[in-house]
């Protein structure tokens, strides 16, 4: 099963996996995570490539997408396909038990290669992703400069202020209160540092959390 918001990516990881013959067979395709949910609950399937940032529909995605697909459906293995570069977004998302993350960076055969070893229950992460979050442990890693530590939360609030939503949709999106989403934001501004909000998105632009 195949999720993303993007038609062009969906046709194109579709037509990957038709092109390696019968060994893969794609059941269904979703444009975005309310999509999904009805497909995963109607279509059964062995594996789950979707997309980490789909922010059209009711259904909130990001950390909160992935963490609900591996409490509710923990039996599909599940490879994420991405552009986030922050390590400790990327390291969230293996906590949580995602079985492959796919860098939207790389050629297609990395992600096929994913597929054979996560359909084999290994798990595969992409050489680029791998040295993200290595490098991290790194002394004056580039990821060490605006690499405060902020919590997994704080860090979602801040991916999705800089996408342009209100507190109130992101409360809505990941089912806290408003209240909580300003307290998080603010908290996350003064570990950085931060007086205005525009300092927010060069922020999430220098440790990449822009999808």
């Amino acid at each position: 099963m195949l999720a993303d918001d993007h038609p062009v990516v969906l046709k194109g990881v579709e037509m990957a996996l038709r092109a390696c013959g019968p060994a893969f067979s794609v059941v269904a395709l979703a444009t975005n995570a309310d999509e999904l949910m009805r497909h995963l609950v109607r279509t059964p399937c062995d594996l789950l490539i979707s997309d980490y940032s789909m922010p059209c529909g009711k259904f909130p995605d990001g950390l909160a997408l992935m963490g609900y697909l591996k409490r509710h459906f923990t039996h599909i293995p599940l490879i994420v396909m991405t552009m986030l570069r922050n390590p400790s977004m990327l390291q969230a998302l293996l906590n949580k038990g995602v079985s492959g993350l796919f860098d939207k960076r790389s050629p297609l055969s990395e992600l096929l290669r994913a597929v054979n070893r996560v359909a084999n229950g290994q798990q595969h992460l992409c050489p680029s992703f791998a040295g993200i979050i290595e490098a991290q442990s790194l002394p004056y890693s580039r990821y060490e400069a605006p690499a405060v530590n902020l919590s997994e939360r704080e860090l979602e609030v801040v991916r999705l202020f800089v996408q342009g939503l209100s507190g109130r949709q992101i409360a809505a999106q990941l089912n806290r209160s408003e209240k909580t989403i300003s307290r998080q934001k603010r908290t996350a501004m003064d570990k950085l540092g931060l007086v205005h909000d525009g300092g927010l998105v060069e922020f999430a632009r220098l440790s990449g959390l822009q999808d």
